[in-house]
């Protein structure tokens, strides 16, 4: 909230900075998650799918304490590997579109 009396010009400052401010913070964690192209030669798919239990919730018990809910869920991860050994994880449908033998772009 504003303070009555004060100057129209600072707080139109102070919100500007707050703003600025953010936009940095923002710009920051965006610059983290960008995409580096590479481009590797396929030599091999793996495909690995594990067991979790997974959050889904919270419920109350008989003794009125609050517990988080969990079910099972089948969790897949997709790697490919280079000719050169390295492993990368992959989303399904770069793995999808991954042949052996042949160029795919992944992001690093």
């Amino acid at each position: 909230m504003l303070t009555p009396g004060a100057p129209k010009s600072g707080r139109r400052l102070g919100g500007a900075a707050a703003a600025g401010a953010g936009l940095v913070l923002l710009a920051a964690a965006c610059a983290s998650v960008t995409c580096r192209p590479l481009s590797i030669t396929v030599a091999e798919k793996q495909e690995y799918a594990r067991l979790e239990m997974v959050p889904r919730g919270m419920e109350t018990t008989g003794s009125g304490r609050l517990e988080v809910q969990r079910s099972p869920e089948i969790v897949r991860e997709y790697w490919v590997r280079a000719e050169d050994g390295t492993r990368y994880r992959v989303p399904l449908e770069k793995f999808q579109e991954a042949e052996v033998g042949r160029p795919l772009e992944i992001c690093r």
